[in-house]
């Protein structure tokens, strides 16, 4: 029942706002750093981001990679597990967040899922 619910909570949100995903990728690079006046971390996959839901989305920028920020308590637990999916190569489901507040034209992570 739980698994239900979480899905159905996924579909309706993505119903809701247009976000990009990656599926079944391997995360090829990870960085955390200024980048400009950009304080943030950034997953680079081998499989492209996938537009997930009805409108546009803020995602514009041709590049397999979502931000996160790094210094705050989530962002310490996605940077551990994209580090982990990293090192062991295992596949990873992501999820992106329905903005783009950490850089202009590339999604924020929502969540990781190893596989």
């Amino acid at each position: 029942m739980k698994h239900i619910m979480f899905a159905l909570a996924l579909i309706a949100s993505g119903a809701a706002n247009a976000v990009v995903h990656v599926k079944d990728a391997v995360i090829e690079s990870v960085y955390c750093g200024y980048v400009d006046t950009y304080n943030m971390c950034s997953i680079l996959f081998t499989a492209d981001t996938t537009l997930h839901g009805q409108e546009g989305s803020c995602h514009t920028l041709p590049a397999k990679r979502m931000q996160f920020k790094g210094d705050t308590p989530m962002g310490s637990s996605l940077l551990s597990l994209a580090l982990t999916a990293h090192t062991t190569k295992a596949r990873v489901d992501v999820y992106a967040r329905s903005n783009c507040s950490i850089y202009p034209g590339l999604s924020d992570v929502d969540f990781i899922t190893i596989k």
